[in-house]
């Protein structure tokens, strides 16, 4: 049995590391997954919220709709814009969207979200979401930190889960 000098070997590593190097490995040439449409629920929006001073919680769900547009990007990025309705029982709102979709679904959102159905706090105005998509539905979640007039601050979980509408 012959050997191969440790040189040879040495000097072929650097030839065989680049081997099955291929971008699709991480999804960058992963053509973008199309979100394109309107998406709703019975309760869009789930919003918990915590005040910070005396840590109480309370939750409540919103109805409402995202509807986006889509356009190409970067390699394998979809880029996204529309606007997102929040509807019953909280105070009625809407808010510009922006964002990015990749060929496995991971999303990213730039929206507001629905203000409290009672009391004095706003809504939160470009909380960014993090969360998935498929080609029927979309589920995402953001944490954001607002100022109540009378109650200080207070930090609200966004969490939106929808189906696209099929017409």
């Amino acid at each position: 049995m012959r050997r191969m000098p440790i040189a040879a070997l040495l000097l072929a590593a650097p030839l065989l590391g680049g081997c099955g190097d291929d971008d699709r490995v991480n999804g960058t040439n992963v053509p973008a997954l199309n979100v394109a449409g309107t998406y709703s629920g019975f309760s869009l929006w789930l919003v918990q919220v915590v005040r910070i001073n005396d840590n109480f919680t309370a939750s409540f769900n919103c109805q409402g709709s995202l509807t986006i547009s889509q356009t190409g990007g970067p390699s394998g990025v979809g880029l996204l814009s529309g606007f997102a309705v929040v509807g019953a029982p909280c105070p009625p709102l809407s808010f510009p969207l922006s964002g990015t979709i990749r060929g496995d679904g991971t999303l990213t959102l730039v929206t507001g979200g629905p203000r409290p159905p009672q009391g004095p706090c706003p809504s939160a105005a470009d909380a960014e979401y993090v969360g998935l998509a498929t080609t029927t539905s979309i589920s995402a979640r953001a944490v954001a930190t607002v100022q109540c007039p009378e109650f200080g601050e207070h930090r609200f979980s966004y969490i939106i889960s929808g189906r696209r509408s099929t017409s």
